[in-house]
């Protein structure tokens, strides 16, 4: 084995070192450069210089090169913790999360009292999606440094992503007690505990930290972000896309202010300004391949298909290494008649990315348009390993083995016992379920303020609420939430065991709700049938409903069950329809295909539903 070269050290390199980074410290990047660029002249093993030459190339924003530096200083001396931390800085800057979580696992490794290696690996995680492996890295954080306010900062965010705002505002609240002087600090403080209010319903109280939070700090995007959220569901729609605009004003490509404009400014039938910020960023971004994703996804549910096709292909082109447009397209052009070339299109995405379930349960959908469910059945075959909860995968799989008249689609789907009707008992202090579905629905009404449907749901001409209804300052909903308990728990119960059917496996009382809210149907609404592709148990109780339920032989405002969100050429597509009744609650498997028969009337149907799912 080779041994790293000594270097012995140079008085007047270190000098030009201390100087360079001074000159990093007040952001004076050329200056820096040139010193580094000197010493690494005559001394290029020099491993300090090098690695502070990757804080340079980080500043600028050349996070390749820094990459270079840094593992050029760590092949001279491995053991810099600091270094490893930097470098996965870089890493996670261009998205290579697995390889960051090695470099400061490693950091740690070499210094297990490092609290901020523990804080960076706690927002590597969590850049992952593991959210209880980063509360536990910032709870290490704090155990070797108590007072660490990034680190309780941090946790809270955790804390709330992991769906526990409670823990999260006692963190907060003791973060601010130590009164940082940092304005900004105090900001980004304030900021996570209004995202605490806001998932406890609290939405005035978080308005008021995030207004404070502004105050202090204007140009923090999640503020603004989050603001636009929080006026949201106060119905203050126009400021809502006043605080969105603001969030790109500062960051252009903040994909999620995107989104949520976009969907908000659809739902306000303000077509000349939909999909408009993407178009504002692409003209000071134009090689950034994430726009034209997003605004080809919003064309995808408009249904304008020939203009979502012309930006997933500028995607392909600006974004390579990204399997999206790849899949998107395949759909589109399988929407179009085109199969083989949609076929070949989810071909290149799998095998760019073969772990990717999405991708192969999007092969099988346009293998089913095609006419094929033998192979659909092979390409959902792959997803379902890799996904085997995937609601929508289990969908398909069902759809595939009905179009091949296998018995086995009788067992997964089995509509008559796995569709349940209940008719829910008045709630404690109402004498009848007309009583107090009225007065649900009048509570109901303050929550649907949208002037149509969000084009990301199942819902046609209509309104659905957006933050979840359970857990909230919902009275009237938390009476109803008590009887709908029973009723799921009955449900739970009633199950047969079988370790291998999809819906009957997951079997546990042990449950919570990953979802609730409330859609209004207005005259010719209906659900397009779909899944609930997060849930285990799906649901429909009836809040209110219009006469046309009661018309003969018609089925005006039924819920449907087995019917698929394409022609699939099936006989007889609908499996079972029932008949909504006020005051019943509707269970069935979240995978199971469900829709709305359009009714005609001026009176509204509106429901409230919920996805169930195991805890953990």
């Amino acid at each position: 084995m080779s041994q790293a070269p000594i270097v012995t050290p140079n008085p007047a390199a270190e000098a030009l070192l201390r100087q360079a980074l001074g000159h990093l410290q007040r952001n004076e990047l050329p200056q820096a450069e040139g010193l580094l660029a000197h010493v690494l002249s005559t001394s290029p093993l020099d491993t300090e210089a090098l690695q502070v030459m990757g804080l340079v190339r980080a500043a600028q924003g050349f996070f390749p090169e820094a990459i270079d530096f840094y593992g050029r200083s760590l092949a001279g001396k491995p053991d810099q913790p600091n270094v490893r931390s930097n470098l996965a800085g870089a890493l996670m800057r261009l998205g290579r999360i697995d390889e960051a979580i090695a470099e400061l696992r490693e950091a740690i490794r070499l210094k297990p009292n490092y609290a901020q290696g523990h804080l960076n690996l706690a927002l590597a995680l969590s850049a992952g999606g593991d959210h209880a492996g980063a509360e536990k890295s910032c709870r290490e954080a704090l155990r070797f440094q108590p007072n660490y306010l990034l680190a309780r900062q941090t946790l809270a965010a955790e804390l709330n992503a992991l769906g526990r705002p409670r823990e999260a505002e006692t963190t907060l609240r003791q973060a601010l007690a130590q009164a940082p002087r940092d304005l900004r600090q105090v900001a980004a403080l304030e900021h996570n505990l209004a995202v605490s209010r806001k998932m406890l319903g609290d939405y005035a109280g978080a308005l008021r930290l995030l207004e404070s939070a502004k105050a202090k700090a204007s140009d923090m995007p999640a503020v603004d972000y989050n603001r636009g959220n929080t006026l949201q569901e106060l119905g203050r729609l126009d400021d809502a896309v006043v605080a969105y605009r603001q969030a790109l004003a500062h960051n252009p490509l903040d994909m999620l202010a995107h989104r949520d404009l976009n969907g908000l400014l659809y739902r306000l039938g303000d077509d000349e300004a939909f999909l408009r910020s993407y178009d504002d960023a692409a003209a000071l971004y134009p090689e950034a391949g994430a726009l034209p994703i997003a605004k080809a996804h919003y064309l995808f549910l408009k249904g304008d298909h020939e203009r979502a096709r012309t930006y997933f292909e500028r995607a392909i082109r600006l974004a390579p290494e990204s399997v999206t447009p790849h899949d998107g397209l395949g759909l589109i052009l399988a929407r179009q008649g085109a199969f083989d070339a949609a076929i070949r299109e989810h071909e290149t995405a799998v095998a760019m990315e073969p772990d990717n379930a999405p991708a192969w349960r999007n092969f099988g959908e346009t293998l089913l348009r095609a006419g094929d469910p033998e192979k659909a059945l092979e390409a959902l075959g792959r997803a379902g390993r890799i996904e085997p909860d995937n609601q929508f995968v289990l969908a398909y799989r069902g759809l595939a083995l009905r179009m091949l008249n296998d018995p086995r689609e009788q067992v997964l789907n089995d509509y008559e016992n796995f569709v349940r009707i209940y008719d829910i008992a008045p709630p404690e202090g109402f004498a009848d379920m007309a009583g107090f579905n009225a007065a649900l629905n009048a509570e109901l009404d303050r929550l649907h303020v949208d002037k149509r449907e969000s084009i990301e749901q199942s819902l046609r001409k209509g309104s659905q609420t957006h933050d979840d209804l359970f857990g909230k300052d919902h009275p009237l909903v938390e009476l109803l939430r008590a009887r709908i308990d029973e009723a799921v728990a009955d449900y739970i119960t009633r199950m047969g065991e079988d370790g291998e059917h999809p819906l009957l496996r997951r079997k546990t009382h042990d449950v919570e709700y990953s979802a609730s809210w409330s859609a209004r149907l207005f005259d010719c609404g209906y659900h397009a049938n779909h899944v609930h592709p997060k849930g285990w148990i799906s649901s429909a109780y009836y809040v209110s409903l219009p006469d046309a339920i009661e018309r003969p032989g018609e089925q005006q405002g039924w819920i449907k069950f087995g019917e698929p969100n394409f022609e699939s050429g099936l006989k007889d597509p609908i499996r079972r329809s029932v008949q909504p009744r006020v005051g019943t609650l509707v269970l069935f498997p979240s995978y199971m295909w469900h829709g709305t028969i359009p009714f005609a009337s001026a009176q509204s149907r509106t429901t409230i539903a919920f996805d169930v799912v195991p805890k953990g």
